[in-house]
């Protein structure tokens, strides 16, 4: 997990990444998203628009800025599939267990 400082480069991201400030403090975290319609700017999700920079379209140095911040990447999504697949291959393995243990 990298960690992003005022001091680093702004990273390469595309539309709908996800920026974490102060990652894991639930007292203090905020959700940004990388805009779509707005490249290079940055918009809160949730409550935050209350505690936004004065800038009405915030860009990564704004973001940075107010704490130590963490991207948020997806996962490959052939994990997710296989995952998927593998639970319900087992929850139908234990059905078929509790049906001959019944009979």
């Amino acid at each position: 997990m990298k960690v992003y400082t005022p001091a680093d480069p702004a990273p390469a991201v595309a539309a709908g990444a996800l920026a974490v400030v102060h990652w894991g403090d639930y007292r203090r975290q905020e959700v940004w998203v990388a805009s779509g319609a707005n490249v290079g700017n940055w918009y809160p999700l949730g409550n935050e628009f209350h505690r936004t920079p004065a800038k009405n379209h915030p860009v990564w140095d704004d973001v940075v800025a107010r704490g130590p911040v963490v991207l948020v990447a997806p996962g490959d999504n052939a994990g997710y599939q296989q995952g998927w697949v593998d639970g319900r291959r087992r929850l139908a393995a234990q059905v078929e267990e509790l049906a001959e243990e019944e009979s």
